[in-house]
């Protein structure tokens, strides 16, 4: 199927099929191109169609194989964050042909369920007055639907996912835009800029779309005042979307700090984002309320974790 129709992509992924995605996100050292901090997981996208709406799916996201500076979770807050995140996933969302979320989350009760069943293993293995706060907090914040929604628009992943990148592009194939995105923590940064596609599919039989711009830096970071409050945040991004249907294939976010100092222009990496798809193996399983439904994608070569031994 030609998704690119006038300038358009249209997003029309196949139903019944899964994805997976190896995430890796790097985080630089503010003087030198050396890593500080590395985080390595696992996205697991299937796709399901309601069969009695139109141009309407419902998208699976589990989450898993998290490692930290390439070691599983290993401090106590570390392993707290890592049990949220499995009450939290699989997330399920409808989205419409602009890849646009319109109902909210469509399991909220679930995660409660598990929300809940976390909670008594929290407090059977973990004490103190932090664990206690975590918990409070994160009750709070998966409690409330919407809530919990406007946390996940602070995942890197999420916000590359849900990019606006299903419209009509003007003939030159760019558009200006804004791209979101939480570079810093807890903070969606507007990046306004411009976005293009490539003319024609690429030898991976994707399209190629890639995203330039650039933020004021925000007050209160520790990037206030770099060169004598003249620099400004830049962000790229490049994207391969599947010919066949517009689904995400890869993508790669480079962030950093750009001065001027003179004619001499200097640039700095601070954090790359990286997604790419792997090979994955999922079935076709039976109809569930409207929606044609199928097995959660496993990874074919991936190991088993000691957190995911232990919870099962």
């Amino acid at each position: 199927m030609d998704i690119l129709f006038d300038n358009v992509i249209a997003f029309r992924p196949q139903p019944k099929i899964g994805r997976s995605y190896g995430i890796s996100i790097k985080y630089f050292d503010d003087l030198s191109s050396e890593v500080v901090k590395r985080l390595d997981y696992q996205i697991h996208l299937f796709v399901q169609q309601y069969k009695n709406l139109d141009n309407t799916w419902q998208l699976s996201f589990d989450k898993d194989e998290l490692f930290i500076n390439q070691h599983e979770p290993d401090l106590v807050s570390e392993q707290l964050a890592h049990l949220a995140m499995k009450a939290l996933f699989p997330v399920k969302v409808d989205v419409n042909s602009k890849n646009e979320v319109f109902r909210g989350i469509a399991n909220h009760e679930d995660i409660l369920k598990r929300w809940e069943e976390t909670v008594l293993k929290m407090n059977d293995k973990y004490e103190g007055d932090l664990v206690e706060l975590f918990i409070e907090k994160m009750s709070e914040k998966i409690g409330n639907k919407h809530e919990l929604l406007h946390a996940l628009a602070n995942d890197m992943f999420w916000q590359t996912f849900f990019h606006p990148q299903y419209f009509r592009y003007e003939q030159n194939l760019s558009k200006e835009m804004v791209f979101e995105f939480p570079v810093l923590p807890y903070q969606l940064i507007r990046f306004k800029g411009k976005q293009s596609l490539s003319d024609g599919y690429s030898s991976l039989g994707t399209y190629k779309v890639g995203f330039t711009g650039e933020a004021e830096i925000p007050a209160g970071t520790p990037y206030e005042g770099r060169g004598n409050g003249k620099a400004k945040m830049k962000l790229e991004a490049k994207f391969d979307l599947d010919q066949n249907g517009g689904l995400l294939k890869y993508a790669v976010i480079n962030w950093g700090i750009e001065q001027q100092d003179g004619e001499h222009i200097s640039r700095s990496n601070r954090v790359q984002f990286s997604a790419y798809e792997i090979a994955t193996e999922n079935k076709i399983n039976k109809e569930e309320n409207g929606v044609e439904r199928a097995d959660e994608p496993k990874v074919s070569s991936a190991k088993k974790g000691f957190w995911e031994r232990m919870l099962g």
